[in-house]
């Protein structure tokens, strides 16, 4: 029989086997410890070292727990290919390779007062967004919870000196069509014994897949919802994100409004300005009229310049005007600086110049 992948795996499903093996239901918590939280290490000068990749080094169980665990369980690993560090911000982007060859992208964004994850939830992606690289080489497959929190594993493990705040689902795929997973991960990402980040630092971006936002509503978790808008225009924001064409804006504004009403939490929405395209102060006026009355922010994110897209970010006086235009209508804006231009971190240009 195959094993069972052990990090895909809730605290609660991992109890119920462990008493079929005769185990104690207490022994999930320190399994969980051992897999997601650092482990001292008495013979070695650091105090602690990652998490462990073997269940022989869950040194607190008894030898028969432990061959019992090998036989029923696998722990997976993920594995650096490539990685770029900016010398601007300190943003670093990994690429990297799951057991199955296919590989994934997440960012490490640390700041002065916290340190953020940017993480990916699929391979590929199926949704085709104009102006993203992930877009050329479409969708392979659905992540693991296991392989989402193996991407928060591997960036721990490698930036020991800071601690894990937040975490964004922002990278490569569309977390809400890989609802279950994501959904999973984050409960473990949230869990006590595991890595014990607060609900609220957690956040899911989606480019709109409306199922995907009437199901989160009512899982009851105090996460933060991001949606992709770029256009209060139909025509533009079809073009930009083709899935407005079965979702477009007043069925999406509709289920954005329904969210907010069952949830009580402001909805953030992501605008790329892309000049010609978006970035106007009548583009701006546009998404004041559309968003009046909603319970929410807007991120303006000036353009990462991806060369083969023929794209490019307006000027700054433009993009200051165009949150200038936004304020006075009474749209709460800011500008959120992108990260790592210098090392190309926006969404998949490390894993095009490999592929």
């Amino acid at each position: 029989m195959a094993k069972i992948d052990i990090k895909n795996i809730s605290k609660d499903e991992l109890i119920k086997e462990l008493v079929r093996m005769d185990e104690k239901p207490y022994r999930a918590a320190q399994i969980f410890r051992w897999l997601y939280k650092a482990c001292p290490v008495p013979e070695r000068s650091e105090r602690y070292r990652a998490s462990v990749k073997s269940f022989d080094e869950m040194t607190d169980l008894n030898k028969e727990l432990r061959e019992k665990l090998k036989d029923k369980f696998h722990i997976t690993k993920i594995v650096l290919l490539d990685s770029k560090r900016s010398f601007s911000d300190g943003a670093t982007k990994y690429l990297l390779k799951l057991e199955d060859s296919h590989t994934i992208e997440s960012v490490f964004l640390p700041e002065e007062e916290r340190s953020t994850l940017c993480l990916s939830s699929q391979v590929g992606c199926k949704f085709g967004c104009s102006f993203c690289a992930s877009a050329p080489f479409g969708f392979v497959r659905n992540l693991k919870a296991s392989e989402i929190l193996d991407e928060v594993l591997f960036i721990k493990a490698h930036n020991k000196d800071r601690t894990i705040t937040n975490i964004v689902f922002m990278g490569i795929g569309e977390p809400l069509d890989n609802y279950n997973n994501v959904i999973r991960a984050i409960r473990i990402l949230n869990d006590e014994d595991a890595f014990k980040i607060g609900a609220r630092k957690i956040t899911i971006s989606t480019c709109g897949i409306i199922p995907g936002m009437e199901k989160l509503a009512g899982e009851k978790l105090q996460i933060e919802l991001s949606v992709s808008l770029h256009s209060a225009d139909d025509k533009i924001r079809s073009k930009l994100v083709p899935i407005n064409k079965r979702y477009p804006l007043s069925d999406l504004m509709t289920a954005c409004k329904d969210y907010t009403r069952q949830t009580k939490r402001i909805i953030t929405f992501e605008y790329i300005l892309i000049k010609g395209i978006n970035a106007s102060e009548g583009d701006a006026f546009k998404l004041a009229r559309l968003l009046t009355g909603l319970l929410c922010k807007v991120n303006v994110i000036s353009y990462n310049q991806i060369r083969a897209k023929g794209y490019e970010p307006p000027a700054i006086d433009g993009v200051k005007n165009f949150i200038r235009t936004l304020k006075s209508r009474g749209i709460n804006a800011m500008l959120r600086k992108s990260k790592g231009e210098d090392i190309d971190a926006g969404c998949g240009q490390l894993r095009i110049s490999r592929l």
